[in-house]
């Protein structure tokens, strides 16, 4: 461990919060803002003058409420790891048991092997987007469990009247608020210039409208031009997955999946609707067909291929344009 940065792992729950440090046993804080503002002082007490680093798993709105508390209380370092990391270097270490006090340990020993890679918070204007985009599909997941039981109400006997006026009404409800949420994603759009210029960008791109366009920024965030092509790629699952050993072991290949799955799944229908309008691309999925590959695999092909188009238009500031990316 470096000598002028101490590490500090935490275990974030609903309603606690435990924290390790080096030579100290665990502690735990309440998770309120009050909690966290006596974790903040508490760990910059025991670090007696170093940097400190506190390391957390991914664990959604908690962690990320907690990140954004102690990023303002400042004087810190913050890093959100996958928790996939932190259990490969749990069985990694043999460890046997898992309670709060003994994986806040464990993060905190990744953290000094692996000195993870600093967090910082996402402008507020692109949090904001990131909410009201999941809460839109959120609410068409529902809307859509409601028509499916509209669509068995038919062939329901002797269906009360009060189920076909309950059904019309949360229909009518649904789709009130989701045209709210749809409304409010639009007028925040329109207020922020630099949200506007690149929702522009991306309906440049053939198959991409502004629903679409608004979505990929929401759950592209920063890795769509701050990280590598690569950990872009791992980002939104596309990543391939091998299977292979020695001469005995070939499992078929296929992509790793351990990644933003809405991000994902917001590439599919501008990949299906590109390959049939986006000459480039549609010469690029042909071209994959021809060499024997299944068509699901050049669909996910032309997903990353179209993933790396945008990241590259975002960092350049550039329209699309033929051929754009798709001549390598």
């Amino acid at each position: 461990m470096s000598k002028s940065v101490m590490y500090f792992g935490i275990d974030v729950g609903a309603s606690e919060l435990w924290i390790s440090a080096s030579g100290k046993r665990p502690r735990i804080f309440a998770h309120t803002k009050a909690g966290i503002k006596a974790l903040h002082g508490w760990s910059i007490k025991q670090s007696k003058g170093a940097t400190v680093h506190l390391c957390m798993e991914a664990t959604g709105i908690y962690s990320r409420h907690v990140a954004i508390e102690l990023y303002h209380l400042s004087d810190v370092e913050i890093s959100i790891v996958n928790p996939s990391r932190i259990k490969a270097f749990a069985n990694a270490q043999m460890r046997r048991c898992k309670t709060d006090a003994v994986d806040c340990n464990v993060i905190r020993c990744f953290a000094e092997s692996q000195r993870p890679v600093v967090w910082n918070p996402e402008p507020v204007v692109m949090q904001q987007l990131r909410q009201l985009v999941t809460q839109a599909d959120a609410l068409k997941a529902t809307l859509m469990q409601w028509c499916n039981r509209r669509h068995a109400h038919r062939f329901t006997n002797n269906l009360s009247p009060a189920v076909i006026k309950s059904q019309r009404a949360m229909e009518r409800s649904i789709k009130r608020q989701l045209q709210n949420i749809e409304d409010a994603i639009e007028q925040l759009c329109y207020e922020n210039a630099e949200l506007t210029e690149q929702i522009n960008l991306l309906e440049t791109i053939p198959g991409i409208a502004r629903n679409a366009a608004s979505r990929l920024l929401a759950y592209g965030g920063d890795w769509l031009t701050k990280r590598s092509p690569k950990e872009l790629v791992a980002h939104a699952g596309l990543a391939p997955h091998h299977h292979q050993s020695g001469t005995s072991v070939r499992g078929k290949s296929r992509i790793d999946k351990r990644g933003n799955r809405r991000l994902r799944k917001t590439l599919f229908m501008p990949t299906l609707t590109g390959i049939v309008w986006n000459p480039s691309l549609k010469r690029f999925y042909q071209n994959l067909l021809k060499k024997g590959k299944p068509k699901m695999v050049a669909i996910t092909a032309c997903m990353k291929k179209l993933l790396l188009i945008i990241r590259a238009m975002m960092i350049n500031n550039t329209p699309y344009k033929l051929n754009y990316g798709l001549d390598k």
